[in-house]
């Protein structure tokens, strides 16, 4: 069956629905119309050169990426700036753009959901709930307590990457961990009061840090790239499984071209 924009949209909406995208976001159809039809589409965290240029050899008629390209308000459209250049190159190339941003966050079936998943946790709640089951992060509880050494190697495994950790006290049994995908230093408070022994989090700022010395929780910085881009596949999963089920005839892949902006030197 013939496959659209608007169709794709209504897939992502039914396990992450756009309304509740929180208000400063800029989810839902980017660049495009719903009209456009669809055969291939490619996933990625964001849209960057190395992503677009991936999207036009493969043919790709949708790009849905989880950060959204165009966050605030754009005066202009030209080739002397970045976004400028990423916008006017996709248009040319009749290439769609969807972001799923926070309601991704939010969603039963989304990031920081998943993460809880790959760690088994029992008892998962939401960390900062915002009713109807939707809100960000999640808390629950490690199937056997573990040392915080051997939580940090097993973190350290999962992302594939080294991990920087606030206020590690060798051999500290820990159980209660809290998760929360990306710039989530926000619920740092929330994960203390909560009672979490680890807070697993992104782009931890020094100052932010600070704020759980000398108290009972360590913080894990996974890296925002890392917490994230490791759930594209089960993006991909849930998109096709919502496609077969339609009989949407659609190929799906995740950038392969897409890596962390940070290297260690």
């Amino acid at each position: 069956m013939v496959t659209s924009v608007g169709k794709i949209l209504k897939l992502i909406d039914q396990f992450a629905p756009f309304e509740t995208a929180s208000s400063w976001d800029n989810s839902g159809l980017l660049i495009g119309g719903e009209s456009k039809p669809v055969d291939r589409i490619l996933i990625a965290l964001d849209v960057t050169e190395s992503v677009v240029d991936e999207a036009i050899e493969e043919g790709v008629d949708l790009i849905i990426t989880h950060h959204p390209l165009i966050f605030s308000g754009l005066k202009n459209i030209t080739l002397e700036n970045r976004i400028g250049k990423l916008v006017f190159k996709l248009i040319q190339n009749d290439i769609a753009l969807i972001s799923a941003h926070t309601n991704l966050d939010k969603s039963p079936q989304g990031i920081s959901a998943y993460l809880s998943e790959l760690y088994d946790l029992d008892d998962v709640s939401l960390l900062v709930s915002e009713g109807d089951d939707a809100g960000f992060g999640r808390i629950g509880n490690l199937k056997e307590p573990m040392t915080l050494n051997a939580f940090a190697e097993q973190t350290r495994m999962l992302f594939n990457n080294h991990v920087k950790i606030v206020d590690r006290s060798e051999g500290r049994m820990i159980r209660k961990i809290a998760i929360s995908s990306g710039a989530s230093s926000d619920f740092i408070d929330s994960a203390l009061n909560l009672g979490a022994d680890v807070f697993l989090l992104g782009d931890l700022k020094y100052h932010e840090a600070q704020g759980v010395l000398n108290t009972p929780m360590t913080l894990i910085d996974i890296g925002h790239f890392e917490s994230e881009f490791i759930y594209l596949d089960r993006l991909k999963e849930l998109l096709e499984m919502r496609a077969l089920y339609k009989n949407y005839d659609i190929y799906i892949k995740v950038s392969e071209t897409e890596k962390p902006i940070f290297t260690l030197y």
